[in-house]
C-alpha cells in the first residue's frame, strides 16, 4: 500500500485482511483515528509501516493489542489524545522508528510499557502533558535516540527510571513541568 491507509471506523479495521489479502507492510501513512474504535486487532497481520504511524484522537480504544507483530515504523509514532489507554501494550515487538517518537494528552496513560524492545529512535523522543504517567518503564531498553529528549509538563511523573539504558543521545534533553 504505497498511498498509506485511514482507518476511522472499527469495522475498517476489523475488514482490513478481507479487503487486502496479503498485505503485511504499508509503504505509506497510516492513521488510526475514530472515536469507535475500540481495538486493533483486524491489523495484527501488519509487520512494517513505512511512513508515519498516527493513533489519535480513538476516544474507547484502551490497548494496542493487534500491532503485536509490527517490528519497525520507518518515520514517526505519534500516540495523542487516547483518554482511554493506559499503556502501550500491543506495540510489544516494534525494535526500531525511523523518525520521531511522540507520547501526549493520553489522560489515562500510566506507563509505557510494551516498548520493552525498543531499542532505537531515530529522531526526538517527546512525552507531554499525560498526567497520570508515572514512571517510564517500557523504555528499559532504548539505547540510541537520534535526536532530542523532550519530557514536559507529566504532573505525576517523578523518576527518569526506565531510561536506564540510554546511552546516546544526538541532541538537547530538555525536563521540564509547566
Amino acid at each position: 500500500m504505497p498511498e498509506g491507509i485511514e482507518f476511522e471506523t472499527q469495522s475498517q479495521i476489523d475488514n482490513f485482511q478481507d479487503n487486502y489479502p496479503g498485505c503485511t507492510e504499508i509503504e505509506g501513512d497510516v492513521y488510526i483515528e475514530g472515536g469507535g474504535i475500540t481495538n486493533l486487532n483486524g491489523l495484527s497481520v501488519l509487520t512494517a509501516v513505512q511512513g508515519y504511524l498516527f493513533i489519535s484522537y480513538n476516544e474507547i480504544l484502551t490497548e494496542l493489542s493487534g500491532l503485536n507483530n509490527l517490528f519497525s515504523v520507518g518515520q514517526s509514532l505519534s500516540i495523542t489524545h487516547n483518554n482511554s489507554l493506559t499503556n502501550l501494550s500491543g506495540l510489544d515487538n516494534l525494535t526500531s522508528i525511523g523518525g520521531n517518537l511522540s507520547i501526549g494528552e493520553n489522560f489515562a496513560l500510566t506507563n509505557l510499557s510494551g516498548l520493552e524492545n525498543l531499542t532505537f529512535i531515530g529522531g526526538d523522543l517527546n512525552i507531554r502533558n499525560d498526567h497520570a504517567l508515572t514512571n517510564l518503564t517500557g523504555l528499559n531498553n532504548l539505547y540510541s535516540l537520534g535526536e532530542d529528549l523532550l519530557i514536559n509538563n507529566n504532573s505525576l511523573l517523578t523518576s527518569l527510571t526506565g531510561l536506564d539504558a540510554l546511552a546516546s543521545v544526538g541532541g538537547n534533553i530538555r525536563i521540564e513541568s509547566t
